[in-house]
């Protein structure tokens, strides 16, 4: 019984193989039939480059073929073609670098090989505006090359700067650099990693490191991602971090936590015009980042059983970014450790948008299942592999769903670097209005406060005010004010007396010119601004006669005249007299005060005289009284 069961497994067995064995030809036959294109470029013209096997393409965005050239080795299809300027593109293949140079008036040149070390190549980058390649062999260094082949330097993780190791600080002996390079235009700078997870900048102009960060405590794999906004993002896979520099110093500026990566090939970020960073993730959702870390997911709500492991393209814009989502009949999350891993069963479809990261706005969006016959693309393409990667490409170079306008060359090298410069945070938190009114209040009270200080500054210089108390200043001038007022009473009392005597009108004039004197100390010396020498600015409303004499005539209704006649006086002027009112001042305001009312009272015991006048003023004689300050003559 077991015999006959040994028997009937080993039947079940060669038939088994048997039949596996007869269906290898048409399986092979299969597989002859259709290539695998290496990882894409989209052009400036719009086109998509590839190559595949010995053979280099150039499809239009529907699919077809414009152009290929056949090539004596065979293409790496881990790599994308890089374009070189001058209508060339440098493709990688089997460890050698060949130039492909785009047909002209139709006609098409062989390949011409660029570089071959020997050795294995790890990667290369091309720098246009310095006309450069840069080239990463492995076990040997960084190589710079120009543009006719000729070798610039050679550049080694190890390095020493007086004495002190600066990179390769664990193994010195066995540490080689292990990444391709990743240039930054707008800073000149070039990004490689050795196998210690140590990150160098060197500058493009030769040997100079400028800065090297030590990741090997995080992660020794990681991917490098030039932002040409003054930032550079490194993105560790099976971690799942985001890191973002500053490319100047190296300094780590934030760190942020996204969903499942997946493998390195497709774990790299777009950066658009915007300055906002997206990366797809196996959860299915796209993580879009701003300048300072803002962190926002695409879609809101995703469902679980979809993944996106294609890295997400560039529109033609700038600021679009096409992604793909892939549906799944199952999915399993596991976390061991610090990874976590996904287990995905068979896809069911593809779904493919256009989103802008700025506003989180989805603008197109189409689902796709095995059968793609509904994509619209040339009959060229069946003879490839057609996974969500090369179909991406091509919807993105055909813009489909896209309501923004392409940018032009002249557009894309004037703006490649514009929004380079570190953007302005605000580090006020809460309501803008009330910080505003905040600010102005604050800048109105130190202009108020400003003046202040001058009225003191000012105030405190005053002469009358050195060597005396406050306070006496202050009683000085409320007695100057209560002065004033008894004047302007009494001059308004005579004046609404009906009787108008000689007497009256000298006391009027007396009272008057006692005022201004009055007057004169308050905006002067005892004024609150700046002392002002009085005698250098007294203005004269008539015009006055240098003579010895002055003399205005009045004449009424009546004929009759009165002439007032002012000579000089040899006891005082009027600015001696005013002279010596402030020097009293300045000795003793009470003497001040005595001096003024003695002077009113012998102006008060002034002598008048009348005396009538005939018809002519010929025969009229003139008497005066002798007076210290003036002689008046009445005419009639």
């Amino acid at each position: 019984m077991v015999a006959l069961r040994f028997f009937f497994v080993s039947v079940l067995f060669f038939f088994f193989v048997f039949s596996t064995v007869s269906q290898l030809p048409d399986q092979t036959a299969e597989k002859k039939s259709v290539r695998i294109l290496s990882k894409t470029l989209i052009g400036d013209d719009g086109r998509v480059y590839a190559c595949s096997d010995n053979d280099f393409f150039s499809f239009e965005s529907n699919g077809s073929i414009a152009w290929s050239v056949h090539m004596n080795f065979k293409c790496n299809t881990d790599f994308s073609p890089v374009y070189s300027g001058l209508d060339q593109m440098l493709v990688l293949a089997e460890n050698r670098i060949l130039r492909v140079n785009f047909p002209r008036n139709g006609t098409e040149s062989e390949p011409e090989l660029f570089f071959d070390p020997g050795e294995t190549i790890l990667g290369f980058a091309v720098s246009i505006s310095s006309s450069s390649v840069y080239i990463t062999v492995k076990n040997h260094g960084l190589y710079a090359y120009n543009m006719l082949r000729q070798q610039l330097w050679i550049a080694e993780p190890k390095t020493e700067s007086f004495g002190y190791r600066l990179g390769c600080r664990r193994d010195y002996e066995n540490c080689k650099f292990d990444s391709r390079p990743v240039i930054d235009s707008c800073e000149a700078s070039i990004y490689i990693s050795n196998n210690e997870g140590e990150l160098y900048s060197l500058s493009l102009r030769g040997i100079y490191y400028q800065w090297i960060q030590d990741f090997s405590l995080v992660d020794r794999f990681f991917t490098v991602t030039p932002g040409n906004n003054g930032l550079v993002y490194v993105v560790f896979p099976t971690k799942s971090l985001i890191f973002a520099l500053d490319s100047f110093s190296g300094d780590i500026l934030w760190q942020k936590t996204v969903g499942p990566l997946a493998e390195a090939c497709c774990s790299e970020p777009v950066i658009d015009t915007n300055r906002w960073v997206s990366i797809g993730s196996l959860d299915g959702t796209l993580y879009t980042f701003s300048r300072t870390g803002e962190l926002y997911k695409i879609p809101k709500d995703t469902e679980t059983d979809s993944v996106i492991q294609v890295e997400p393209l560039l529109d033609c814009s700038g600021s679009a970014v096409y992604f793909s989502q892939t549906k799944l009949e199952g999915k399993i999350n596991r976390v061991i450790g610090d990874n976590n891993f996904v287990s995905a069963k068979k896809p069911e479809t593809a779904v493919f948008s256009l989103v802008a990261p700025d506003t989180r706005s989805i603008y197109w969006s189409q689902s796709y299942s095995d059968q793609i016959a509904n994509l619209q693309l040339d009959e060229d393409l069946q003879h490839f592999v057609l996974d969500e990667r090369i179909v991406l490409a091509f919807l993105a170079a055909a813009n489909s769903g896209n309501p923004f306008r392409c940018r032009s060359k002249h557009d894309k090298l004037s703006f490649s670097c514009s929004f380079a410069e570190p953007e302005h945070l605000d580090i006020y938190i809460g309501n803008e209005r009330a910080i505003i009114w905040f600010l102005l209040f604050e800048f109105v009270i130190m202009v108020l406060f400003a003046a202040l200080v001058r009225f003191c500054f000012i105030f405190w210089k005053k002469n009358k005010l050195q060597g005396r108390p406050f306070s006496a200043f202050l009683d000085k001038r409320r007695l100057l004010h209560k002065k004033r007022r008894e004047i302007d009473r009494t001059i308004m009392r005579l004046e609404n007396e009906s009787t108008a005597d000689e007497f009256a009108v000298d006391k009027i004039g007396d009272l008057v010119q006692e005022r201004e004197h009055v007057k004169r100390k308050l905006s002067s010396t005892y004024s609150l601004g700046r002392d002002i020498d009085v005698s250098k600015s007294k203005d004269s409303v008539l015009p006055l006669y240098g003579g010895g004499s002055r003399s205005f005539s009045l004449r009424n209704r009546e004929n009759a005249s009165i002439t007032v006649f002012q000579t000089p006086s040899n006891e005082s002027s009027s600015e001696d007299r005013d002279q010596q009112y402030d020097d009293g001042d300045e000795d003793d305001d009470v003497t001040d005060d005595e001096h003024d009312e003695d002077d009113l009272n012998r102006k008060r015991k002034g002598k008048f005289l009348a005396r009538a006048e005939g018809s002519s003023d010929d025969d009229d004689e003139s008497c005066g009284i002798a007076s210290s300050r003036r002689s008046i003559y009445l005419k009639k």
